[in-house]
């Protein structure tokens, strides 16, 4: 296993490799240490990262896997294909996953997601078009997210 942290526009990033796979890229908070990534994998999330937050990247190509219960699972899926500048609902990934009722769920599949940017937690909203929380640090980095994509379509 391996990491690198990745000062972004958003805060820094941890990366987490296991074998030839991504496994976590998460939020590290506003002042952590840059680590340099020493692996070929971990240098290519650098440069996706890098390309993403120019607005030249839409669509991440990294190999990755997550380890979550089958349903989270099933919810990532379905999140990893929200476009770059498009949002769903909560609602809309419950429904998405051939469980309507399951928005709660839903929610805890987005606290849980293991690899935020890649799989787009932060392009999901609440049914009202409200923001929600974001794992990532909070409200402020899901709404200048949405703003960025919005704005780089």
């Amino acid at each position: 296993m391996d990491f690198a942290v990745f000062n972004t526009p958003m805060g820094a990033l941890k990366a987490v490799q296991e074998g030839d796979c991504l496994v976590e890229l998460s939020y590290a908070g506003r002042f952590a240490q840059e680590v340099t990534p020493r692996t070929d994998l971990l240098k290519k999330v650098y440069n996706e990262l890098v390309n993403y937050f120019e607005g030249n990247l839409k669509e991440f190509t990294v190999p990755y896997k997550v380890n979550v219960p089958p349903y989270h699972k099933k919810v990532l899926d379905e999140l990893a294909k929200v476009p770059f500048g498009a949002t769903v609902t909560y609602k809309d990934l419950a429904t998405a996953t051939g469980n309507p009722g399951a928005v709660r769920a839903v929610g805890s599949a987005m606290r849980r997601n293991p690899i935020v940017l890649i799989l787009p937690c932060h392009r999901v909203v609440k049914t009202d078009g409200s923001l929600g929380n974001y794992s990532a640090g909070g409200p402020a980095n899901k709404e200048w997210l949405l703003a960025f994509e919005h704005q780089n379509r």
